[in-house]
């Protein structure tokens, strides 16, 4: 900046310049010294070179240095703001991200409990199924078991009815008559053949 401002100082400083032979020739009047040239500057105008340039820049200070510096101040604190904000953004930013990293493995944490829960659950239901299916197998089958045994217990039931209520006729058929020999073979053929039709009936 102040750099600038010597390069806006610079056009008075060489008017300055400029204008000080010329109050220095009105002030002597010599005509000898009107053909001086620039570098040729007497004490005098030296001073008078300082004093202006003294109060240009005290002017200049008082109308135009404070306001850039000020400017200056102020662009260096809306920089500084600038640099919190985005540090607490970028702070922020993390804090976030954590969260969400933090957030994530929760959510895959309890997937992981959920699947494994529900492998479990569907072992349990597997066994439950399994051990019910093999009890309604045991009790089919005792169940059948037990109804071939009262089919067979009948059966024989039966037969042996049927072999008493043969029997008991053929005992009839002899006790009311004598029996000879050819009797006796049509009687045994008889019972026999009754005996045969029981047992395919």
């Amino acid at each position: 900046m102040r750099s600038k401002l010597i390069s806006r100082l610079a056009p008075f400083l060489l008017l300055t310049l400029l204008a000080v032979p010329a109050m220095a020739e009105e002030t002597h009047g010599a005509p000898a010294e009107a053909q001086r040239s620039l570098l040729d500057l007497d004490m005098q105008s030296a001073i008078w070179v300082l004093v202006i340039f003294i109060v240009l820049a005290w002017i200049l200070y008082q109308k135009a240095w404070k306001n850039v510096l000020k400017g200056l101040k102020a662009r260096e604190e809306r920089i500084r703001n600038d640099i919190a904000q985005a540090e607490q953004a970028r702070l922020k930013a993390e804090a976030t991200l954590k969260d969400f990293n933090s957030q994530l493995a929760t959510a895959a944490a309890k997937a992981q409990e959920i699947i494994a829960k529900a492998t479990i659950d569907a072992q349990a239901v597997g066994d439950r199924i399994r051990v019910q299916a093999q009890k309604e197998a045991e009790e089919a089958k005792e169940r059948a078991t037990r109804e071939i045994d009262e089919a067979r217990d009948q059966a024989l039931r039966d037969i042996y009815e049927q072999a008493a209520t043969l029997a008991t006729s053929i005992a009839e058929k002899i006790l009311r008559r004598s029996l000879n020999p050819d009797d006796q073979r049509d009687l045994v053929a008889q019972s026999l053949e009754q005996v045969q039709k029981v047992n395919r009936g």
